[in-house]
């Protein structure tokens, strides 16, 4: 039903398997499959350091976006993932209620490649992979994750879910 967007999930998977496991590269540069209205596709490394910086790619990314009339798209990254507790959230502001309980800060985190895929529709397919390290704490594999919802589900609010909007 979704072939397009499993396919660019596909790609995402395969592109952090090839950087992280078999390069052996340190880290994932978070990166974009651009595809336009002309089946053109463009890849896109945008690295940051902090909160302003990944804003300022956003707002560059989804200009870039409307700019090559980008019809569909997809971004893997590296990223902390942890369960949260209903207790912990601020359910109107949506966020949690003590930042110091981001999945950064906590001991139960886990290291993960998350990707996303979407299209002009609205429709925005997930994909998670745990990274696994060896004693020598080099990355030796990826084992994909179900992720806890599905298309029909509530989505995660992400600013992801706003680049073709």
């Amino acid at each position: 039903m979704y072939d397009h967007l499993d396919g660019l999930l596909a790609l995402a998977g395969h592109h952090a398997q090839t950087v992280l496991v078999d390069l052996k590269m340190r880290s994932l540069v978070p990166t974009w499959v651009l595809v336009n209205d002309n089946a053109q596709v463009q890849i896109v490394g945008t690295p940051w350091d902090d909160e302003h910086e990944k804003n300022r790619v956003a707002r560059k990314m989804r200009f870039e976006m409307r700019r090559r009339k980008t019809i569909a798209y997809s971004f893997v990254t590296e990223a902390w993932t942890a369960t949260v507790e209903a207790h912990e959230l601020d359910l109107e502001r949506r966020e949690l209620k003590d930042p110091m309980r981001k999945p950064a800060h906590r001991a139960d985190r886990q290291e993960m490649v998350i990707a996303c895929a979407a299209d002009k529709s609205g429709v925005m397919l997930w994909r998670q992979w745990r990274i696994v390290r060896d004693w020598q704490d080099q990355i030796v594999r990826l084992e994909e994750k179900p992720f806890p919802f599905s298309v029909t589900e509530h989505q995660p609010q992400s600013w992801l879910a706003e680049m073709l909007q």
